[in-house]
Parts: C-alpha cells; sequence; structure tokens
C-alpha cells in the first residue's frame, strides 16, 4: 500500500516537472470581396453612356499571428491617388483597430475604370470598411502556404519600349497602329502618325523606315500564393503579373466599364480554389498585355490563358509553413525633377518657348530626332500642369520643398516575401531582388498611391512616353532599389524605418 502511494507521489512530481506539449497557433487569414462600381460616379453627366460590362470590385485579405495583423485591399480601379489612400488607411485602420502601417493598399491599374472628377470616397471608405471586417470576420488558422512562379515567356505581355535608335525610344502601348504577328510587335505605322502629330511633314515622315520593334527583356513570372486552411482547403490567395490592363481601355475600345483581365483572371482563380483571390499588379510601368485586338473577347483570352498557365502545373507548386507574419514600412525621399516648374506661369512660359524652337527648326531627316525631343519636352510640362492644378500625383507643399516621401513595404508570409512599390514602377528597378531573400519575392506595383512613371536612370535618359509623366529624377530609382535591397535583408521590424 505504501509502495503504491509512493509510486503516485512520484508520477505526480514528474507530470509536475515535465513540460506540458501545447500546439503551437498557426497564424489566421481571411478573405473577402464586395462590388464597387459605383465608386466612379456612374450617376455623372460624363458618364452617361459608358456601359457596364462587369462590376468593378475590392477583394481584401487579412492576416493576423502573434498581435501582427496587417489587410490587404486591392481595388479594380486605374489608379488610387496618394491623398485618397490616406483616407483610406485611416479608415480601415481605425475600424479594424491596427496600426496603419499594417494597412496596403492596391490597385490592379485597369484602364477600364479611370475615374471622372476622382472617386467617391465617402462610398470608397465605407465599402473598404466592410470588406475588410468581413475578412476578418471569415479567417481561419492557416498553416501551410502554397506557392507557385509560372513563366510565360512572351505569350501575355511585352515590354513595350522600343530599343534606343535613330529616333530615341518609343512606348508601343496600344494594338492601334501596332503589328503583332506572333513573335513580334512593331511599331511603325504607329510611330509615323506620331511624327506627324509632332509636326514632321509627310515628305520628313517618307524618311522614317523601320522596324521600331518591342522586344527588350519582359517580366514574364505569373505568382500565386494561397494560404492553406488547417482542415482542406484555402483561406485566400494573391495572383501577381506584370502588364498594363488596356485591352478594354475606353480609349481604345469603348465606353465602358469593368475589370480588364485582372479581373477575370481572379474569377476564374476564385473558382478553381473555392477562395477569394487578390490581384497585385508587377512592376509595369514599361509593361502591357500581349493583345492583338481589343475587346472582351481578347480580354478572355489573356485571363483563361493566365488561369491556365497556373492551374495546370498546380500540383508541383512549393509548400512552405506559415509559421510567422512580419510587416516593415520603410520611407522614402524622392527628390522631383530639376525641371519640374516651380508654378503653372512657369510652365506655361516652357511651352511657348520650346514651341519657338519647334516652328524654327529646318525641314529635313536630320530634325526628326530634336522634333520628338521638343514634343515629349512640350507634354511633360502639359502635365505638370495638371498636377500644378491639383492632380494628386504631387500633394500640396510637395512642389515647395522639390521632394515627396514613398513607402516602400514588406510583408513576410513565412518565407514568401511581399515586396511592395508606389507608382508606375520600371521592371528594371526590380532587377534582382529575388536573390536577396531567403524565399520568393513577390514584386507589385502600383502600392499606396500613384505618383506618375518611376523610371531608372537609362530609361530617363532614352525619353519615350512615359518620360512625359515622370516627375521624379531618377536617381530617386537607385535610393528606392537600395532600401528594398536594405528591407529584404533586415529581420523585419515593424516599426518605421527612414532613408535619407
Amino acid at each position: 500500500m505504501h509502495a503504491l502511494r509512493l509510486s503516485q507521489f512520484v508520477l505526480m512530481i514528474l507530470l509536475w516537472i515535465t513540460p506540458t506539449a501545447v500546439a503551437k497557433p498557426n497564424p489566421k487569414v481571411g478573405a473577402s470581396s464586395v462590388v464597387i462600381t459605383e465608386a466612379v460616379r456612374l450617376g455623372q453627366p460624363e458618364r452617361a453612356d459608358w456601359e457596364v460590362v462587369d462590376d468593378l470590385r475590392v477583394t481584401a485579405l487579412y492576416v493576423e499571428f502573434q498581435g501582427t495583423s496587417v489587410c490587404l485591399l486591392s481595388y479594380d480601379l486605374c489608379e488610387i491617388t496618394r491623398d485618397e489612400v490616406h483616407l483610406l488607411k485611416d479608415t480601415i485602420a481605425r475600424e479594424l483597430k491596427i496600426e496603419r502601417d499594417g494597412i496596403h493598399i492596391f490597385c490592379t491599374h485597369n484602364h477600364s475604370s479611370s475615374g471622372v472628377g476622382g472617386h467617391d470616397m465617402d462610398f470608397l471608405k465605407a465599402k473598404s470598411r466592410q470588406v475588410a471586417v468581413m475578412a476578418r470576420e471569415s479567417a481561419v488558422e492557416t498553416p501551410e502556404i502554397d506557392f507557385l512562379r509560372v513563366d510565360t515567356g512572351r505569350e501575355y505581355n511585352i515590354n513595350r519600349r522600343t530599343r534606343h535608335g535613330m529616333l530615341g525610344t518609343w512606348c508601343l502601348m496600344q494594338s492601334r497602329g501596332c503589328k503583332d504577328d506572333g513573335n513580334r510587335v512593331e511599331g511603325t505605322e504607329w510611330i509615323l502618325q506620331k511624327m506627324m502629330d509632332y509636326g514632321a511633314t509627310s515628305e520628313e515622315v517618307a524618311t522614317i523606315t523601320g522596324p521600331f520593334v518591342a522586344d527588350r527583356k519582359n517580366d514574364p513570372f505569373l505568382d500565386l500564393v494561397l494560404f492553406r486552411k488547417t482542415d482542406s482547403g484555402y483561406a485566400g490567395g494573391l495572383v501577381r503579373f506584370t502588364a498594363h490592363p488596356v485591352i478594354c481601355s475606353a480609349g481604345y475600345w469603348r465606353r465602358n466599364i469593368g475589370r480588364d483581365y485582372p479581373g477575370v483572371l481572379c474569377d476564374h482563380l476564385s473558382r478553381q480554389f473555392d477562395c477569394p483571390i487578390l490581384f497585385l499588379q508587377g512592376p509595369c510601368g514599361d509593361h502591357r498585355s500581349r493583345h492583338r485586338k481589343v475587346g472582351l473577347e481578347e480580354r478572355d483570352r489573356i485571363a483563361k490563358g493566365l488561369a491556365n498557365a497556373l492551374i495546370a502545373p498546380f500540383g508541383s507548386a512549393g509548400k512552405f509553413r506559415f509559421d510567422s507574419v512580419k510587416n516593415t514600412v520603410m520611407h522614402v525621399s524622392c527628390a522631383l525633377r530639376a525641371d519640374f516648374p516651380s508654378s503653372i506661369q512657369d510652365a506655361q512660359i516652357q511651352i511657348a518657348h520650346l514651341r519657338q524652337r519647334l516652328a524654327s527648326l529646318k525641314q529635313g531627316q536630320d530634325s526628326l530626332k530634336e522634333r520628338k525631343d521638343l514634343a515629349e519636352r512640350i507634354a511633360f510640362y502639359r502635365n505638370a500642369i495638371d498636377v500644378l492644378e491639383g492632380l494628386p500625383y504631387v500633394l500640396p507643399g510637395e512642389v515647395a520643398k522639390k521632394s515627396a516621401d514613398f513607402d516602400i513595404s514588406h510583408i513576410e508570409f513565412g518565407d514568401i516575401h511581399l515586396l511592395n512599390f508606389p507608382g508606375e514602377l520600371f521592371s528594371t528597378v526590380c532587377s534582382g531582388l529575388q536573390t536577396a531573400a531567403r524565399g520568393p519575392v513577390v514584386v507589385t506595383s502600383f502600392a499606396d498611391g500613384v505618383s506618375g512613371y518611376l523610371l531608372p536612370i537609362e530609361d530617363f535618359k532614352q525619353g519615350g512616353y512615359e518620360w512625359t509623366w515622370a516627375l521624379f529624377r531618377p536617381e530617386s530609382m537607385v535610393t528606392m532599389r537600395r532600401a528594398a535591397l536594405r528591407i529584404l535583408n533586415k529581420n523585419g521590424k515593424k516599426d518605421h524605418i527612414s532613408v535619407p
């Protein structure tokens, strides 16, 4: 009897001193989507004859783990300006009761949803609060992430800029005037018309010979991130591709509201994996979709092709443990261009001077390059006037101080890295970033506001359409790239990091 009591006592002691195995909680993920078509002010007279071909949406992904909460929202909108981003972040952060830096705002840059007179922000804020709460309330434990990266070659997108030649660099940004034989995109017809718009005579234009080919290196990668639930299925996902959604652009096709290829792609994937999917735009400042015509049929062809490119090989997707969530925001100060005008009057004076120079040029082939350069400089000052009149690519006070502060954000889902840049970033700024981290790096643009084109030095020197909307010095892109490398090499602290 005493021996039995002694053994029971010893067992109790052993149980007391032996650590109890406690299951470690997993991150929780939820996603949801709501319609936001009315945000583009359909009731305005300017939109009276516009057709809604499919409803615009905002899709949210909510993630929380061990005190860190982030919410990503992707809007089927062409642009979300920097002042609008501030309003949305403040609204959603208050609703979710999380830090403002935990809110990440993306737009698909869909050209079928360009705002007329801005967006209905009261409506958009209400829908953003709604979808963020719905995503949080649907959150479930997700112990694993499936990741797939597919190389699509040049089948669905191209680098739209031509190589630097006799007439500098051109942007072949639309199907009108460009030919695509399946092997190359050639834009001589488009360029001849543009030169006539720039003041060249028909005799001068006759001296221009092609080909003008969009054959620079493109970003062919299509990325899919899916958050696997504990039991089965997925809680939500992200898909990233690099190409301006211009297939159904109102400027090239007809007046319409729609989601273009990003929306149709997400619909395909959402049905396949039975969860909401967010679209994230890659660094598409120099990329467009590889479309040979415009309209719904071509939109659907590209969207379905991209979806099938992910679904067919999905069995070989990588499996990653989801055991950490880190969120870092780095502030980067970017200087305005040295020639950015200080006032509307200054810009008008520059335009008048440039027009005089253009009119004084002697006719002939030797003046063609100068005609193009002068016409692009005139376009730059016209665009600067739009900014000075209130287009919020540059916010009040930033013109006076000659610089603007942007955010580069880095979200780590386990070993999956999401690296987010503002504006219409060129893909060349991002080359080589993949090797800076242990796991896959998914690079996005159009995050947290639009600020015009962000050109690296080599492309800035070559001109082209994008140059006319490049408001910041190309040296700033070096700063951005350095900041991205620094942020990838950190351990992902959640606080702010200032970069001078």
